[in-house]
């Protein structure tokens, strides 16, 4: 793998995970490996790496984030009736609940079929909230004759 340019111009602090099994999408195959940080991004991948600050996780698998691409991160669970009684705002602190759980669980990207607007988005990216990259619908998101389907007595 090609090696990064180091962050030492922007005072970033490179942080190198070592003595990890790596895992590789691309060949399918887990070897050893290092991994840099900088950032909040994965800057390099490989062997004999170095960084600023190390942390040994020996025994450790490492594994790319994952993506979720049917999620609602603003609902608690599906309860239409409990939706209408509820306050409006209370969905965002769902959200927020929501966002990080999804992240403590190794999901980095998401897709949200319905629910969350840009303002939670914009919350994410802005380090307001933690959580995972969001991509946002404008309507909901359904199979052909779902729950959201127009042309569905249901939908």
């Amino acid at each position: 793998m090609r090696r990064a340019p180091r962050g030492k111009m922007s005072g970033m602090t490179r942080t190198l995970l070592h003595g990890a099994d790596v895992f590789d999408p691309i060949s399918g195959e887990i070897r050893a490996g290092d991994v840099v940080v900088e950032d909040g991004r994965v800057v390099d991948v490989g062997p004999g790496l170095d960084g600023d600050v190390a942390v040994d996780v020996t025994e450790k698998t490492l594994l790319p984030g994952f993506f979720d691409c049917h999620t609602h991160v603003c609902m608690d669970k599906f309860d239409p009736i409990m939706l209408l009684a509820s306050p409006f705002s209370l969905q965002f602190f769902h959200a927020v609940r929501n966002l990080r759980t999804t992240l403590d669980l190794g999901i980095t990207t998401v897709r949200d079929a319905w629910g969350a607007d840009a303002g939670v988005k914009a919350a994410v990216e802005r380090g307001l909230v933690p959580g995972p990259r969001l991509r946002i619908t404008i309507s909901m998101v359904a199979q052909t004759g779902g729950h959201a389907d127009p042309w569905e007595p249901c939908g």
